[in-house]
């Protein structure tokens, strides 16, 4: 006969309990460890959550500065664009005044030169000339 067969009723029940013991505590402690996953995975999705609502409103402000920088570059570039054509009409201008000026000046050489300071009316860059026949009546 086989050891394990003459042994007594009493060690395989002495050994059983053990054995189930064991298995209750192992079942135990990985149901706890699947909890504190689970509570990791849990505790994770809500960060997670939190960084998606974080970007996102970050994303909206970026969105919204850039469409404000947009229309006042496209003001600007607008109102650059009128002066830039303002200034354009007014050299034409002042080129058709100038041939106009030679030719009734007869040439360009007599033709009056450009005012250095044109905010200074011609008679105010002149000096006053004092004569004493002037004030006689």
């Amino acid at each position: 006969m086989p050891k394990h067969a003459t042994s007594s009723s009493s060690e395989g029940d002495e050994q059983h309990p053990i054995v189930d013991e064991k298995k209750r505590k192992r079942k135990i402690s990985n149901r706890e460890s699947a909890r504190r996953s689970r509570m990791k995975r849990e505790q994770h999705i809500k960060d997670l959550v939190g960084q998606i609502t974080f970007l996102q409103n970050n994303n909206n402000e970026i969105v919204q500065k850039l469409n404000f920088i947009s229309q006042q570059f496209m003001a600007v570039e607008t109102e650059n664009h009128i002066l830039t054509t303002h200034r354009d009409e007014l050299r034409n201008r002042l080129e058709s005044l100038e041939i106009v000026s030679s030719y009734v000046c007869g040439y360009l050489k007599d033709a009056p030169q450009r005012n250095p300071q044109p905010w200074l009316l011609p008679h105010q860059s002149l000096p006053l000339m004092a004569s004493t026949g002037f004030f006689q009546f």
